[in-house]
């Protein structure tokens, strides 16, 4: 059963993590294709539609909203963070896997850095998806609809936040198994070292 749970722990890290990885890369968070501005955007890469040009987030203030450049600025730092706690636990669960790790009480670390991670990519992602139209100004009500839409990229990221919950219960139930160890090694450890007294029934 523990094996079966490392195992899964690793794929579901793995797959996570390339979901997450696949989404930074992409610039299909957000599609947007307003008269005055048509590009695919994502946290760290965005394509001119126009023209071949695609290129990094350097010219940030030139695509994102002035108002909003500090709250985008915290979704790419929090998703980032998300990537993070997904490689990191997908080495974690491979040092186990390879029996590097033998320190079961690690697992309640492992299980906060998982939580940590999951609240990241989640707050990442409903902010973008609820702030995309007002981070890159096309939230005008003169402009038709449908100027703006979500791109793959963007359920990539969605996909990754759910892998992402499915190794933080994987974590969480082997640090619950591994605290159940530690007190059933405390008990034997007591028994073992309880001196045993041999009571004589005296005769009357």
């Amino acid at each position: 059963m523990a094996n079966s749970c490392l195992v899964l722990g690793l794929v579901s890290s793995i797959l996570g993590l390339t979901c997450v990885v696949i989404a930074l890369a992409s610039s299909q968070w957000l599609k947007v294709r307003a008269p005055f501005f048509q590009n695919d955007v994502g946290l760290m890469r965005h394509c001119d539609v126009t023209s071949p040009y695609c290129g990094d987030m350097e010219n940030l203030n030139a695509l994102v909203n002035h108002d909003y450049a500090g709250w985008f600025r915290t979704v790419q730092a929090m998703y980032l963070l998300h990537c993070l706690g997904l490689l990191i636990s997908a080495v974690a669960y491979l040092l186990y896997l390879i029996r590097f790790l033998e320190v079961k009480g690690s697992f309640r670390a492992l299980a906060m850095l998982n939580f940590i991670a999951l609240v990241a990519g989640v707050f990442s992602v409903t902010m973008f998806g609820v702030q995309m139209e007002e981070f890159f100004g096309v939230a005008n009500p003169s402009l038709p609809d449908g100027v703006a839409s979500l791109g793959y990229a963007f359920y990539m990221a969605i996909l990754g936040c759910c892998l992402s919950f499915v190794v933080l219960m994987l974590s969480a139930m082997e640090a619950i198994h591994a605290i159940d160890l530690i007190r059933d090694m405390q008990n034997r450890f007591t028994v073992w070292t309880t001196p045993y007294t041999l009571f004589v029934e005296e005769e009357p």
